[in-house]
């Protein structure tokens, strides 16, 4: 089971306070409105304010996909596995991984109209004939010329999508992890790892249409990943000017952690500041929707004096509860991928309050958001 501890030493605390050199945050890609509010908040909260309590620090809190970074990280991580065929369970126990926490595998999914069970079947059968493949040591750029690797990506994708567009939201973030069975922590961070260094290495984000030979599915995958200077330089600034930040994600907390953590992507965070979800812990409110709220009010607000978030940032539906749940918000950072739904209709009012000129806390701001390139 896995615990978060946040402790900062008096040593660390009292050089915050001292430190009056506190940065600027860089205006790169900010919409004015957006910069205007994050500079003001800043100011007014972090360490160059005369109201600053460094036992009682200010804090924000981010999304991961499509917030902190552009695309998903699980996502292009699922992509990396399969075009790698990177996986660790043996093919006897395929259909297991390929269907685990799916509750209903008979019913017809919407999108690929098929059932959980007839994909998983399929996806067992083309995982088995990739196994025989590599044991034999075939290329992995003949084997993706094959029929089996063809259907195999194709199904599993649409296997995806179909879980996503069937179950309730917290099926998929529970069913997406099934496919890393087998590794340990330091496996599945390290291919994590693998993978946001190969999409990375990317120009920007592409599409892909991936289709089945038996014609029976057809899937638009998205491939590439973006950490945009904004969020280096955000966390960063924050930092610099004595705010705490944490990243609740719906993510699997060790693959958003491979990334977070890691200091070759700047972002600068420690393991007890990523919330993501745990699999196998009891009690424990899993960080989707509501959950999401539940963490911050549960599991980081106590370190903080019982406080709200200064700065909540997020993208989708899924973020909508914990960009609304707090009165004394300071500012609630909406980046615009167009989506419809709860958070469609946060973006409509954030944007009328903008143009009238509206201040009055908490402050929404929009920061239009391509999921193609780091442009607005």
């Amino acid at each position: 089971m896995k615990f978060k501890a946040l402790i900062v030493s008096a040593a660390v605390l009292a050089a915050i306070v001292s430190c009056k050199t506190a940065s600027t945050l860089p205006e790169d890609n900010w919409e004015p409105a957006v910069y205007e509010a994050l500079t003001d908040m800043i100011a007014r909260e972090g360490i160059q304010s005369g109201n600053y309590d460094p036992q009682c620090r200010p804090y924000a809190v981010f999304d991961y996909d499509n917030t902190t970074i552009i695309n998903d990280i699980t996502l292009t991580l699922m992509i990396y596995q399969i075009e790698n065929l990177r996986y660790a369970f043996p093919p006897e126990n395929a259909f297991e991984a390929f269907t685990a926490a799916i509750p209903d595998l008979d019913k017809v999914l919407d999108g690929p109209g098929l059932s959980a069970r007839k994909l998983g079947e399929d996806i067992a059968a083309d995982y088995k004939a990739l196994n025989g493949m590599l044991k034999q040591g075939m290329e992995l750029e003949q084997i993706h010329s094959t029929e089996e690797y063809l259907d195999f990506r194709a199904k599993l994708e649409a296997l995806n999508e179909g879980v996503e567009n069937t179950f309730d939201y917290a099926t998929l973030c529970l069913w997406q992890p099934s496919l890393f069975s087998g590794m340990s922590c330091e496996e599945l961070q390290n291919l994590t790892r693998e993978s946001v260094d190969h999409w990375m290495a990317q120009d920007g984000i592409s599409k892909e249409l991936w289709e089945s030979p038996d014609g029976i599915v057809a899937v638009e995958i998205s491939k590439g990943l973006i950490l945009p200077m904004e969020s280096i330089h955000l966390y960063k600034t924050l930092k610099d000017n004595g705010f705490d930040i944490y990243v609740c994600s719906a993510s699997l907390e060790s693959v958003v952690e491979a990334m977070a953590c890691a200091p070759q992507y700047g972002l600068g965070l420690t393991p007890d500041k990523v919330f993501g979800i745990r699999l196998e812990e009891e009690g424990y409110d899993q960080t989707f929707m509501e959950g999401k709220t539940a963490c911050i009010n549960k599991l980081i607000a106590p370190y903080h004096g019982g406080r709200a978030p200064s700065l909540v940032a997020g993208d989708s539906n899924g973020d909508y509860a914990m960009l609304t749940a707090f009165d004394d918000l300071s500012v609630g950072l909406v980046f615009d991928c167009k989506r419809s739904g709860n958070i469609a209709a946060l973006v409509d009012k954030a944007n009328t309050k903008m143009a009238a000129g509206t201040s009055t806390r908490p402050i929404y701001v929009v920061q239009p958001r391509d999921r193609f390139t780091n442009s607005r």
